[in-house]
């Protein structure tokens, strides 16, 4: 029998009784078809990681980053239609990534056209001259709308070229002009033209430490009123957080944009490693299978993750985590690429998305079930946890796993936001800029007041997830803690910027008022 990749078959079509299935002898042919994914990147910060991800992507796949074919006419490891298509056939064949860049300034992807070859398709590279200048409302109102027709019709041609799209990935930073104006804007315009299409936004988060507009908690706050809206899910990387990654646990004394993309890539190869290699009792992962076990309520829909090891690309040849160390870091605070504690909040749901060699199964199997019995789970969705095997290791680490977790101390990342919002219109700094390019007070004001109700619907959803407080106690008292983590080798001074909980003024925004009275059915279903 013949089996092309991609094919739709049954396993009574491969063998009679299915004790007698050999899996090993199809394991590199699907045995379901593949759900496409495509990848929308916006701005500086977004096509610089989507560099970063796609050369990662390429090889692990076995594929040449500049001239995206495999060497000797070979064909690609895994799933690889998940996220290329393929032109041509034979040892001439190339395999392009299902990719769509865009910003309003040229500069990035010029050099990504002057590194990568012959790798993206030339027309998908979208770009302008006069750039966003920081403004959100230059790129959601202004020279946005003016690209956006070209960008829609190249991601109209990609999704025309797929069987199924499994879903689109949008990777943005929120604290610039381009990422957070005209992200938005696209995000706005691909779900009312494909609303069947799950899409997840991996937004990047602003950190005084790393920051470059002074306008950032202006543009943070306006995006994440469009992602509470129009995203099915936006999986968060805060700058803060992965900063003091790279300082702490990488030893970097000034990590620069480089290293921290390079820990999100590592996250996000981690991430789509289900939906592009087989794995253990499942072949794939999609994103639309992902975001439906880590989703609860529509509103409820911001992720937070980390990677492990975190240890420093330079050493990763030649030191080694256990597994079980591997999982019992991952939940430790510190660990977070989230600058919050989870352990103190309440996990709404959990993914550990597991790659490597598969002879550890037994003792990942056995440190996840301690681990889970300490996690602070909410009452109302006690089985939330999902694990994902696949055998195919990253370039980096012989093997990694990734959580991605649904968390509601995620409120605490907004807060810190919105204090910096919050200090800065109190005066109007900075206000003209987005006043004159159309913005006006009340939709401002309205923006927010949805950020707020966005902070109030997780920590009504906190309050609610303990069933009395007497098993909370006796939960906390029953169970040990996590290990603390290790004491890292000395570095020089760092003190990250507070996460504290801010206090709103009293009547000022609507959504800041006491969650008291409100029910949680009315806050998480509520939507700006």
């Amino acid at each position: 029998m013949c089996v092309r990749a991609g094919d739709f078959i049954r396993v009574s079509q491969l063998a009679g009784p299915l004790q007698a299935f050999d899996y090993s002898k199809y394991k590199n042919y699907y045995l379901m078809k593949v759900n496409n994914t495509l990848v929308v990147s916006v701005g500086q910060a977004g096509n610089q990681i989507a560099s970063s991800f796609w050369r990662t992507l390429c090889l692990e796949h076995g594929i040449d980053p500049t001239t995206a074919q495999c060497k000797s006419g070979a064909a690609p490891k895994g799933n690889w239609s998940a996220f290329f298509s393929k032109l041509g056939d034979g040892s001439s064949a190339s395999y392009v990534p299902r990719s769509v860049m865009v910003d309003l300034e040229p500069s990035v992807i010029n050099q990504i056209k002057a590194t990568t070859g012959s790798l993206f398709n030339p027309a998908n590279l979208i770009t302008r001259m006069e750039g966003a200048g920081g403004n959100f409302a230059v790129g959601y109102m202004g020279a946005g709308r003016e690209v956006l027709p070209e960008a829609m019709a190249r991601l109209d041609y990609e999704i025309s070229k797929c069987d199924h799209v499994g879903g689109i990935i949008v990777l943005h930073a929120i604290g610039g002009g381009s990422g957070s104006g005209f992200g938005s804007l696209l995000i706005e315009e691909i779900k009312e033209k494909y609303p069947e299409h799950p899409i997840l936004s991996c937004a990047i988060l602003p950190s005084p430490q790393v920051s470059s507009v002074v306008t950032e908690p202006y543009n943070t706050v306006f995006a994440l009123s469009t992602l509470r809206r129009f995203a099915d899910a936006c999986l968060i990387f805060d700058n803060e957080a992965l900063f003091n990654v790279a300082f702490r646990r990488w030893g970097i004394e000034s990590p620069s944009v480089d290293d921290l993309n390079l820990l999100i890539t590592e996250a996000l190869a981690g991430l789509t490693a289900p939906m592009r290699f087989s794995g253990f009792l499942t072949v794939e992962i999609s994103l639309r299978e992902l975001l439906t076990n880590l989703v609860p309520q529509p509103s409820l829909h911001f992720l937070m993750c980390t990677f492990a090891p975190l240890t420093p690309p330079h050493q990763s040849k030649f030191e080694e985590m256990g597994i079980e160390e591997m999982i019992e870091s991952m939940f430790r605070n510190e660990s977070m690429f989230a600058a919050c504690s989870p352990m103190e909040g309440r996990f709404l749901s959990t993914a550990v998305l597991y790659r490597g060699v598969m002879e550890d199964k037994p003792q990942a199997d056995a440190a996840l079930a301690s681990i889970r019995g300490r996690l602070p789970l909410t009452y109302w969705i006690p089985t939330a946890f999902k694990i994902g095997y696949v055998e195919q290791p990253g370039i980096t680490h012989r093997r990694s796993v990734v959580l991605v977790a649904n968390n509601t101390e995620v409120s605490r990342v907004f807060e810190r936001i919105c204090s910096n919002f919050d200090k800065l219109w109190q005066r109007k700094a900075f206000a003209n800029w987005y006043l004159n390019e159309g913005m006006s007070e009340e939709q401002i004001t309205a923006m927010r007041a949805s950020a707020q109700d966005l902070i109030q619907s997780y920590r009504v959803a906190e309050e609610t997830g303990v069933m009395n407080r007497g098993q909370e106690i006796q939960r906390r008292t029953s169970t040990p803690a996590l290990a603390p983590e290790p004491e890292p080798t000395p570095q020089p001074q760092y003190t990250p910027a507070p996460v504290s909980r801010p206090i709103p003024m009293q009547g000022y925004y609507e959504g800041a008022r006491s969650s008291s009275s409100t029910h949680l059915r009315t806050l998480v279903e509520r939507r700006y």
